[in-house]
């Protein structure tokens, strides 16, 4: 007998958000949160054709891990005839395309608490939210060599994760994980003629006290499984199976097993696997010109303007992760964040999921000479992707949310070092060099012994000049909170309306079709991001408003996924007439 799992699913958010679409008919919605930073997380959610229970399936928290994010892309091409499937194909972007474990921390030992050091942080916030709404999770890996519960070899033995099936107990809380996974396993086995290829069963026993492998407490499996209380498992392929494609059409036919186990009803459709990183349709612009050779030209102290993500590999069926990076700055993707070039770079590198594709070497012009300073140095920052000018001394006002990048210092001919205090660019390389990276304006995230006093209200924070050869010099940030004042809706069957924001509180609306038109803030529009019963929504989307029932809008802050707060719209008959 099937594991059936019975909780209340997503349907009336179909309704709500679809409601153009047929009542039984697939429905696919797509969403990135993170959009502009240097993190984005790309979620699709499927909601089948009938109603089942919601399964989570992830891939790409380690970027070295190459099946896992290509099976999850293949996922969301499904058919789905019962359940919906949360899907998250690239977890962690960054690191794909870096193809390393980690950026800063690993991404799958965040979820034992809370954390709020580093971008890995927000996607764990992100990723917890949205396994809220699953009753089932499956985690996509690619481990070293072939489990076995036995040494054989120094490829086949208990440190080795390839090939299996992870689990963190055999019986959870009634929950029969080790039943469930052997019946896929089995299934699945059964279709590999090769028997070293195997799948195994892996108990990790994490909850006991003698476990091999506590590190799996800080698990997003685990966190599924004592947290949430859902069966959740990792399925691992191996990384000493050099065939890409047999790697991804087998972890593909296993998540397909286990959701058939979970009680979803999944169709793949047939794919012909693309060679990795040769995929078409790929349009990079520099400075609005297409980067068609191996050379291109720059001006020094010029722009450097990168785009055409939106053209990139639009008929490719594993739609990559892309980026630009420049050679001096190798975690900073051009294509979402500004660039001038106050200091010259060799080469630009094109990466599709970390696979370089194109290295273009640059041919500068112009002069780059050291400029005088009578009155001290002018620092370049970007605050939202728009040029900032600051004279030393000077205060820069910041928002909660908003996006900083440090470019350096006008009219300097040499590689500026400027430390903002307090924050820590790199964990692997901490030498006080904060230029090129993208900083969050969180001061929760910063060192609190570093924040200074400040006459004006914000939390400011000092950003030193610490140049070998080059006079000290400074200028400071300020940081104030983001405040929320009032919503405005659209009406399909009258005017617009205000709503006064009162986090936490009810309000009766006439029963209508609304538009979430806008926030009146003091930042800008695209830092807020919208939910409409907990799914996420693009300013300008509609949403019903019906009789006797209760609609939630929730605010968070884009870049951090720190809650704004929520209010709950009640639909009534009546005509409001206090609505502040």
């Amino acid at each position: 007998m099937k594991y059936t799992l019975c909780r209340a699913f997503l349907i009336s958010f179909i309704a709500l958000l679809f409601a153009v679409s047929p009542v039984h008919a697939q429905t696919v919605r797509n969403f990135t949160f993170f959009e502009g930073t240097q993190y984005p997380l790309r979620v699709t959610w499927v909601f089948g054709d009938e109603p089942g229970p919601t399964i989570m399936v992830q891939g790409g928290v380690q970027g070295d891990e190459l099946s896992g994010f290509f099976t999850g892309q293949l996922l969301t091409r499904c058919k789905l005839h019962k359940g919906n499937l949360i899907i998250i194909p690239r977890a962690n972007e960054p690191s794909i395309l870096r193809r390393a474990r980690q950026i800063n921390v690993d991404l799958n030992r965040r979820f034992d608490k809370e954390y709020n050091s580093f971008y890995e942080d927000r996607l764990a916030k992100a990723i917890r939210f949205l396994l809220d709404d699953a009753d089932g999770f499956i985690h996509l890996h690619e481990g070293s060599g072939f489990y076995s519960p036995h040494f054989v070899n120094n490829l086949r033995n208990p440190n080795r994760y390839g090939q299996s099936m992870i689990i963190d107990a055999t019986v959870y809380k009634n929950i029969p994980l080790a039943e469930l996974c052997q019946r896929a396993i089995d299934n699945l086995n059964s279709k590999i003629s090769n028997k070293s290829y195997w799948f195994t069963l892996f108990n990790t026993d994490t909850f006991d006290k003698a476990t091999h492998y506590p590190e799996m407490l800080k698990s997003l499996t685990c966190y599924a499984l004592v947290e949430r209380g859902i069966p959740a498992m990792a399925v691992e392929v191996s990384k000493d199976i050099m065939d890409l494609e047999w790697k991804v059409r087998h972890q593909l036919q296993a998540t397909v097993l286990l959701l058939e186990e979970f009680g979803l009803k999944v169709e793949i459709p047939e794919f012909s696997f693309p060679t990795e990183g040769k995929t078409s349709g790929l349009k990079i612009l520099i400075n609005g010109s297409p980067l068609s050779g191996q050379r291109v030209n720059l001006v020094r102290g010029g722009p450097v303007s990168t785009s055409g993500q939106s053209d990139v590999v639009a008929d490719s069926i594993l739609e990559p992760a892309v980026a630009v990076y420049a050679s001096d700055r190798p975690n900073l993707n051009l294509l979402t964040a500004p660039r001038m070039a106050l200091s010259s770079f060799p080469v630009l590198e094109i990466s599709l999921d970390g696979d370089t594709t194109t290295t273009a070497k640059i041919s500068w012009s112009g002069q780059q000479e050291n400029s005088p300073e009578p009155h001290g140095p002018v620092f370049l920052c970007w605050l939202n992707g728009n040029p900032h000018f600051v004279p030393a001394s000077g205060v820069l006002k910041v928002l909660e949310g908003d996006q900083f990048i440090i470019e350096g210092v006008l009219g300097s001919n040499r590689d500026e070092i400027l430390n903002l205090k307090g924050f820590v660019a790199s964990v692997t390389v901490n030498s006080g060099q904060d230029v090129g990276y993208e900083i969050i304006m969180d001061p929760s995230n910063f060192m609190d012994k570093y924040k200074l006093e400040s006459d004006d209200g914000g939390a400011r924070y000092r950003i030193a000049r610490e140049t070998p050869g080059k006079r000290g010099a400074e200028f400071y940030l300020s940081v104030f909170p983001r405040i929320v004042k009032a919503l405005r809706v659209s009406r399909a069957h009258g005017s617009d309306i205000l709503i006064k924001w009162k986090r936490d509180t009810a309000l009766e609306l006439p029963a209508d079709r609304y538009v979430l038109s806008e926030a009146w803030s003091n930042g800008k529009l695209d830092k807020i991001q919208p939910f409409i019963n907990r799914l996420p929504v693009a300013w300008g989307e509609s949403f019903d408003v019906e009789p006797g029932k209760d609609v939630t809008v929730t605010l968070r802050h884009s870049t951090t996924f720190e809650l704004v707060g929520g209010m709950t719209f009640k639909g009534s008959t009546q005509m409001q007439t206090s609505l502040d």
